[in-house]
């Protein structure tokens, strides 16, 4: 039998595990982001002297921009 590799639109091979295995990092990493900042809250709310509320939103905030971000990043390099 012949052992096909995947390629992609341009006809290049890509490695498929590869490309989940960056992708499940990458989730873990957004998970781990986030836990990490929910763990700072109460020295955030300290240092800047803001309440619980104000932190969820600057929070809530930098998250979105990190979704809004990663598909920007997928085009730019595709395009660049």
């Amino acid at each position: 039998m012949e052992n096909k590799q995947p390629v992609d639109i341009y006809g290049k091979p890509y490695n498929r595990a590869m490309i989940v295995a960056i992708l499940m990092v990458g989730s873990f990493c957004t998970v781990l982001n986030q836990t990490l900042l929910n763990t700072a809250f109460p020295t955030l709310m300290r240092t800047f002297n803001i309440s619980a509320s104000d932190v969820q939103w600057l929070t809530t905030g930098f998250l979105l921009v990190n979704g809004i971000m990663i598909p920007i990043t997928a085009w730019m390099i595709n395009k660049f």
